[in-house]
Order: structure tokens, then C-alpha cells, then sequence
């Protein structure tokens, strides 16, 4: 690659800008008579040169020369600019030390405060010395170039550089979330549509010699549940799918029905409203775990306008089933996420699990599930 690839114009610009205050200097260069033509020569071309440098410098620092360390880089940059500086020094005198706080921005918007701190104090303790030995009557205002400005300018990049960092953790804390996030919704999908796959093909299998048509009709609806599943994995990794409630009743009444259980499910009248999506989610969640987990020979759902409930007769969870990221826990998280939470109940023999998205944690009187809770 060539050495102007990845150029990065703007951050060569932002720095560039702040050349312009070089140019009172070089005006009292111009103006003054103790200065000769030719040093007047020399002072532009070590002008133009370490302007034209800083520019290139900025803009290259992230990548040239390839394979170095961002250190190292930073402090070749520095000792070219350094060495173009001290070239001027025959020409501006002590007008050379308004180089200073250019050096020390170099330092201060690229390394850590404790490497760049030690190499801007030392500048100026030697910047001073000289100025003091040549041209002591320029020392107050040398000092201050010296020391104040590229201290300031030092403090002002380190900032500069929190900041950024804390953009970029909060960027990358951000990206963990959406893998998260898609993690959770991968897993509720193929754990509900391989379960129900693996359910038919068992019954295809049994069903082979005995009822052929059984099993070809079996073998028809993988294929089918086989299909939407990869549809919904790459919705869902582009993070555009949403499930309706209607639809996963029908998933949910076949994979219960495939499996055995009994389904008491609701007529869906109306869709939840508001609620559809996290109760569409807590639907498919938690009828799989019924299908997967419980060993229930009956699963009863119940919805109304702010609560899904789920109860089965089944085993039961175990104490760590609300943890981690995937099933039950996040199922919790996307109640949360959307105003709600997510109610877990073990009485009488039957497991409850109650989403509610209203501050009652009442379960829903379903008359059905009583009577069996009384026998």
C-alpha cells in the first residue's frame, strides 16, 4: 500500500488549523531588522516544511508505518517535527519555542499522560535553559510558551482521549447487547422449531411401516417448519422480525398436539394490542419449555389485555431456571425491557409462569386450571 491509503483527512485538518497562531511569529521575523534576508529565507522554508509535516502527521497516525505501534509512530513524528524546529533556531531565535506547544499536542492527543508528561517537561526545561543562556530577556514569555500552553494543550488531548475511549466502550458494550440480543432471539426460535421438528420426525419414524400416509404427512410439515425456521434466522439477524400472537397459538396448539400434551388454549378474539410482541415471545418460550423440559400431559394458556399465563402439570422448574441469557431468563429480560415482569409459581402439582405488564401479580382465575389444581 502506498503511505497516503487510510489517510485520514479530517483529523490532518482539525490539527492544522491551529498552525495559523505560527503566523505573529513569523511576522515579527519579517518586520524585525535584526533578522537577515536569508534567515527570513530559512524561517519560511522551516515553516512550510513543519506545517506541511504536522498536516501529514495527524492524518497517517493510524496506520503508517504499517506494523509499528501507535508509540512508536507518534515519536517519529515527534523527532522529525522536533528536528525541523530546532533547524529554525539559526533563523527565529528564541521565536522557535512557539513550536513547543505543537510538540506537545503530538504527544498530548496520542500517548497516555505518563509518557507524554515526561517528554514535555524535559522540552521545556531544556527549551528554557537555552533561552535563557542566548536570549534572557525573551525568558518570561519562553516560559510560558514552554510550559503553559503545551501543559494545557497536554491535559486538553488526555480529555480528548478519555473521552473518545469512553465513546468506543460504550460502542462496543453496545454491540455485545444486539449479540446478546440476537443470541436470545436465535435460541428462542430453534429451540421452539428443532423441538417440534424432532417430535415429528419420531412420529414419522413410528408411523413408517404402519401408516405411510401419517408419515408422509409428517415428513411434509418438517419440511415446512423446516423452511420458516431458516426464514425467521435470517429475519431475525437482519433484527426485523417480530412474531404475532395468532401465530404462535397455531405453533404452539401443533407442537403440544405433536407431543402428546393436552392444550387448553385460548380462542384468540383480539390480538393483545400493545403487549402482542413480548407476549408473542413469552408464548413461544414458554410452551416449548412445556414441550421440552416438563414431562406435562396438560398445558392450559390463558391472555387477557395486560397478562399471559402458561400452566402446566408438569415437573416443574429447577432454581437456576431464571438465570444466564437464554429461555426463562431471557424471557424475563424482554418483560422487563417492556414494562413488565415475569411471575414464576409452583402449587398443588402445576407450574405457573405469569407475564404481567401491569403492577398486579395476580394469576388469571382460569376456571379449568382449578378444578385440576383440586383434585
Amino acid at each position: 500500500m502506498r503511505p497516503s491509503d487510510g489517510f485520514r483527512l479530517n483529523s490532518a485538518i482539525f490539527a492544522s488549523i491551529w498552525l495559523v497562531f505560527l503566523v505573529p511569529v513569523a511576522l515579527q521575523v519579517y518586520a524585525g531588522e535584526g533578522f537577515s534576508p536569508t534567515a527570513k529565507a530559512w524561517m519560511t522554508v522551516c515553516l512550510l516544511a513543519f506545517g506541511a509535516f504536522y498536516f501529514y502527521a495527524f492524518g497517517s497516525l493510524g496506520y503508517f508505518p504499517r506494523n509499528w505501534g501507535s508509540l512508536a509512530r507518534t515519536l517519529l513524528r515527534w523527532g522529525i517535527l522536533l528536528a525541523i524546529a530546532l533547524a529554525s533556531v539559526p533563523a527565529m531565535k528564541s521565536g522557535a519555542v512557539a513550536f513547543a506547544p505543537y510538540l506537545a499536542a503530538m504527544l498530548g492527543f496520542t500517548v497516555t499522560l505518563r509518557k507524554a508528561l515526561p517528554i514535555v517537561v524535559a522540552t521545556g526545561v531544556l527549551g528554557t535553559v537555552a533561552v535563557w543562556i542566548w536570549s534572557p530577556d525573551d525568558l518570561t514569555w519562553a516560559v510560558f510558551t514552554l510550559f503553559g500552553m503545551p501543559l494545557m494543550l497536554v491535559a486538553l488531548g488526555i480529555f480528548s482521549q478519555y473521552d473518545e475511549s469512553r465513546h468506543k466502550l460504550r460502542h462496543e458494550l453496545e454491540m455485545a447487547q444486539q449479540r446478546e440480543d440476537i443470541a436470545t432471539d436465535v435460541h428462542d426460535l430453534l429451540g421452539h422449531s428443532l423441538t417440534v421438528i424432532n417430535l415429528k420426525s419420531e412420529v414419522a419414524r413410528r408411523a413408517m411401516d404402519n401408516n405411510p400416509e401419517q408419515a408422509k404427512q409428517e415428513l411434509k410439515e418438517i419440511s415446512d417448519l423446516s423452511r420458516l425456521a431458516l426464514a425467521e434466522v435470517r429475519s431475525t439477524v437482519t433484527r426485523m422480525r417480530t412474531p404475532t400472537f395468532a401465530g404462535e397459538l397455531q405453533a404452539a396448539r401443533r407442537a403440544l398436539e405433536t407431543k402428546g400434551v393436552t392444550a387448553h388454549l385460548p380462542e384468540l378474539l383480539q390480538a393483545p394490542g400493545a403487549h402482542d410482541t413480548v407476549f408473542s415471545w413469552g408464548l413461544r418460550e414458554l410452551t416449548t419449555n412445556v414441550v421440552r423440559h416438563s414431562g406435562a400431559s396438560t398445558c392450559w394458556v390463558s391472555v387477557t389485555a395486560d397478562k399471559l399465563q402458561v400452566t402446566d402439570d408438569g415437573c416443574g422448574f429447577n432454581s437456576e431456571a431464571t438465570q444466564g441469557t437464554g429461555g426463562l431468563a431471557g424471557l424475563r429480560q424482554r418483560a422487563e425491557e417492556a414494562g413488565g415482569k415475569l411471575i414464576v409459581r409452583r402449587e398443588r402439582g402445576l407450574s405457573t409462569v405469569l407475564i404481567a405488564m401491569e403492577d398486579d401479580d395476580e394469576l388469571i382465575d382460569d376456571s379449568a386450571v382449578a378444578e385440576e389444581a383440586a383434585r
